[in-house]
């Protein structure tokens, strides 16, 4: 691209008194900004739907351990044997619940999100 000089415009500017249009200063531009607690335009907040998706994976799992672990292993108590036989599977998920909820009350998502597929791996084993 060829610059030209305003004294002579017919006649091309030397290269050492070409001004490159990249250094030029911008014009300051004012940008409207939100108040500072408005989401309009950032969409969903993942923090926010966390919290949310953490109570509801709780009580899902808890719902899921008692219709699957502990209804069904009360049910079939009739005798010693059959204690011996479903209440050790009561009380794992019973422990592995409480891990779970110790782990949801301490936000250690990671830790949360373990003893949840070991609870769900324990109901679908019964």
């Amino acid at each position: 691209m060829t610059a030209y000089s305003r004294s002579n415009p017919g006649r091309p500017r030397s290269p050492a008194r070409v001004r490159s249009t990249a250094s030029a200063p911008l014009p300051a531009v004012a940008v409207p900004r939100q108040p500072s607690g408005t989401t309009a335009d950032k969409g969903i907040d993942y923090r926010e739907l966390w919290k949310v998706l953490r109570v509801v994976l709780v009580a899902w799992a808890f719902g899921v351990w008692l219709l699957l672990v502990l209804m069904p292993g009360l049910e079939q108590i009739s005798s010693l044997t059959s204690a011996m036989l479903h209440l050790p599977h009561i009380f794992i998920g019973l422990g592995i619940y409480g891990a779970l909820f110790a782990a949801y009350n301490l936000r250690s998502d990671g830790h949360m999100l373990w003893f949840l597929g070991a609870l769900l791996l324990l109901a679908g084993w019964m």
